[in-house]
């Protein structure tokens, strides 16, 4: 299913094996750009190496002087849903690395994602919430059929979405654990 080596495009991220994930977060493409195989993060055993990629992740960003606003929203998610013991999956529609997004240039050069995210969505058998980020994202997964106890989340890309209204999102999730 993914290629090897797969060098600039992120699948997904998570912390060790996806199947103990409850919550996947659906976003339009990986903006920064590693630039490193993926398979270098993963184990067959142990499942994806968060802690290596978020070192490697932090040291491009900051050669990068860019502020990225939508990392810094998906932390706000991510980490207090991760604090409390929950598994996420961070992933998007396209899963090759490049700025700009939408604006970043045509579509038909991305690299869907669509495979992986649609075993993702059949296959965790823990899944509690699913958030679907931009455009993209929101078309995806209205094209999916998901069993009723599952929240779903469909916002404007996060970069448009205030801390107040992620708050809310974590606390929903967190309630119905």
């Amino acid at each position: 299913m993914l290629p090897k080596p797969c060098v600039g495009a992120r699948p997904f991220v998570c912390d060790g094996l996806p199947e103990n994930c409850v919550v996947i977060v659906i976003g339009e493409n990986p903006s920064l750009k590693l630039g490193v195989d993926w398979w270098t993060f993963w184990d067959d055993d142990s499942g994806f190496d968060l802690r290596r990629f978020e070192k490697l992740f932090k040291k491009k960003r900051v050669a990068s002087g860019k502020k990225r606003p939508t990392r810094d929203r998906l932390d706000r998610l991510l980490n207090p849903l991760r604090k409390a013991g929950l598994g996420c999956l961070d992933t998007n529609v396209f899963r090759n690395e490049k700025t700009g997004g939408h604006k970043g240039g045509k579509r038909e050069r991305e690299i869907k994602n669509d495979d992986v995210l649609q075993i993702l969505l059949a296959e965790l058998p823990q899944l509690i919430a699913v958030i679907a980020y931009g455009k993209y994202a929101k078309l995806f997964l209205s094209g999916q059929s998901l069993p009723p106890h599952i929240q779903v989340f469909r916002v404007v890309h996060l970069t448009r979405v205030s801390h107040e209204n992620i708050d809310a999102i974590v606390c929903k999730i967190l309630k119905h654990q």
